[in-house]
């Protein structure tokens, strides 16, 4: 028999028997038992998180079971783990990782005020999501906010949600991976009592790029006691090596700088096909601001893309990249208006030109940040982004979404890929190309339209070097060019500073 041990919250004891029918499915012999117990951090509920003294407030009390031998296996957030474990027990092993992202709630009936104030309080006990949330907030919602303001809030996920609901607090800031696994593993009543209080809500799932999480959010760890090479080996039988390795980069980093829960810091390693993207942001205790978005790549052999001499670069600035005039497709647009129950993904900040609002049926996203930045300004209220890595990502839509049809508003000549229902709103017109590309050896590409436009044109350029964002751009180019003269960035400014060493 295997005892496994949790803490006794909704979420624990889910995340409990994730680990034991991960270990029924891969050792259907054995059999489990588990144990539930309170921790300091459950009993103690009015002190804010950063300001408990004691490290491992949710997660000593069970460690001691271990080493007492009175559980084979402890199963916890990982995100509650110190970053230094004591001796006497390890983590081993953890699950696939659920989505790393927060969740954002707002709600519907405090909307006015927040418009009339222009400020928003939002309630969570964490200063990364505090420090992080700010800036983004006042740019990501259609509320002209001028301040942010963040309050304490302690409990459990049903317990928070009831004190947000109950509170005055105008919104408040959860794991998305923790309202998720509520959601699909609780019983009926608990799950029709938060989607109850969801409704009452807007919401948002807030991207990392701007707000990258706590390291190893979304992530179980499966701690065991050292000595026990018989525990050990069954744990790591179970083992997702991809999110164990990622959860290690963020925690090693974090620890760099002094580790905790009360550091304004968010660190996020995202596994993608075409590398690990790591966000860094936050401000450490001595006030050093960190900003860092960058892929590790999976090839270090890249002599072909360093230090290109400027003059043999397209585009060299933005300012001069007008390859296409945008004309409305006004017929299309009067559309847009009357859709309901969509997943809309906007790829542009313009395709929703001359739409005054949406259906409230529908959840509205956003190719990247910036086009999020665009529709908010516009008075929309956007729902999420794929984060400028391209629609082939897994976005881990939540129950709000997973039942409504996905459709792209883009232009009249995009090409199908992912999401295979689009409705053009607008249509490109071909600008002439005032360079001589068969000049240039490396391209930053946009889009996909513009590739295709400057090669027809230029044909001899299939044999130079390409750049792109993750995506649908990337997936056209290679069907052109050989994979080894295309590589990934995740911005034209990332491309052109690497590239020329600037």
């Amino acid at each position: 028999m295997i005892k496994i041990i949790s803490r006794k919250s909704d979420l624990a004891i889910i995340q409990s028997k994730l680990v034991g029918n991960a270990i029924s499915n891969s050792h259907p012999d054995l059999d489990i038992k588990y144990i539930y117990k309170d921790t300091r951090g459950d009993i103690d509920l009015s002190t804010p998180l950063s300001k408990l003294p004691e490290i491992g407030v949710f997660t000593t009390d069970l460690r001691k079971s271990l080493i007492d031998n009175d559980a084979d296996i402890a199963v916890h957030s990982w995100k509650d783990l110190p970053i230094k474990l004591e001796k006497g027990t390890i983590v081993v092993g953890t699950l696939a990782r659920a989505d790393m992202r927060d969740i954002l709630l707002i709600k519907k009936n405090r909307i006015n005020l927040i418009k009339e104030s222009k400020s928003i309080e939002v309630s969570t006990s964490s200063p990364r999501r505090s420090y992080n949330i700010s800036s983004f907030l006042i740019k990501a919602t259609p509320f002209d906010l001028n301040t942010v303001s963040f309050k304490d809030i302690r409990g459990n996920i049903p317990t928070r949600l009831n004190k947000f609901i109950d509170g005055e607090s105008d919104g408040i800031v959860l794991a998305k991976a923790a309202l998720d696994r509520i959601l699909e593993n609780s019983n009926k009543d608990l799950a029709q009592k938060i989607i109850n209080i969801l409704q009452e809500t807007l919401w948002m799932v807030l991207p990392l790029s701007e707000n990258p999480c706590a390291p190893a959010q979304g992530a179980v760890a499966i701690e065991v006691n050292e000595s026990r090479g018989d525990i050990i080996d069954l744990v790591k039988s179970i083992n997702h090596s991809d999110t164990f390795e990622s959860v290690k980069i963020e925690r090693d980093i974090l620890e760099k700088f002094g580790g905790g829960c009360h550091q304004k810091i968010g660190v996020s390693n995202e596994k993608t096909s075409f590398g690990d993207i790591l966000t860094i942001r936050g401000i450490t205790d001595d006030n050093i601001i960190l900003d860092t978005r960058k892929i590790n790549r999976k090839n270090k052999k890249e002599v072909s893309w360093k230090s290109i001499n400027p003059s043999n670069i397209f585009p060299l600035n933005l300012e001069t990249y007008n390859i296409f005039t945008r004309n409305e497709i006004n017929e299309n647009i009067e559309q847009v208006s009357h859709l309901k129950n969509y997943n809309i993904l906007a790829t542009r900040g313009n395709v929703l030109n001359k739409v005054s609002e949406l259906d409230s049926s529908n959840n509205l996203w956003s190719s990247g940040v910036k086009t999020w930045f665009t529709l908010a300004s516009r008075g929309f209220w956007v729902n999420g982004t794929f984060d400028s890595i391209g629609e082939d990502q897994d976005p881990s839509i939540n129950f709000l979404s997973k039942n409504k049809k996905w459709l792209k508003l883009t232009h009249e000549d995009s090409k199908e890929f992912f999401i295979k229902e689009k409705l053009p709103t607008y249509r490109l017109i071909r600008n002439k190309i005032n360079e001589d590309l068969s000049k240039k050896t490396h391209f930053y590409w946009m889009s996909g339209s513009a590739f295709l436009y400057a090669l027809e044109e230029f044909p001899d350029i299939s044999s130079q070097y390409h750049s792109c964002g993750p995506g649908n751009t990337y997936e056209i180019i290679k069907k052109n060019v050989t994979e080894d003269r295309i590589k990934i960035f995740l911005s034209y400014n990332d491309w052109k500073n690497e590239i020329t060493n600037e």
